[in-house]
């Protein structure tokens, strides 16, 4: 089983991604079958310490949060999040 991470590591990873990094995060993820279009990282003004990835989909306008992810969905975003934070 493949090492999971908490919100808060994958929030801060994924906002220090430049655009091109966003961009081949998506790719990635696309490549693999997920259809994500988008990925909005977001902290409530009045609890910053809550953190969130909100996740939008091809043909959907509503946002998804981290934790309605499948489960295997949820895994692999978090392994590419950080293989391409750190390889890339």
């Amino acid at each position: 089983m493949m090492k999971s991470y908490d919100i808060d590591t994958l929030y801060q990873k994924y906002k220090s991604l430049n655009k091109r990094q966003r961009v081949r995060l998506l790719s990635r993820l696309q490549a693999q079958g997920i259809a994500v279009v988008r990925i909005q990282p977001y902290a409530y003004p009045e609890a910053p310490s809550i953190k969130h990835l909100f996740f939008y989909f091809e043909g959907s306008r509503e946002a998804v949060p981290y934790f309605l992810l499948e489960p295997s969905v949820w895994q692999t975003v978090q392994k590419e999040i950080i293989q391409v934070y750190y390889n890339d």
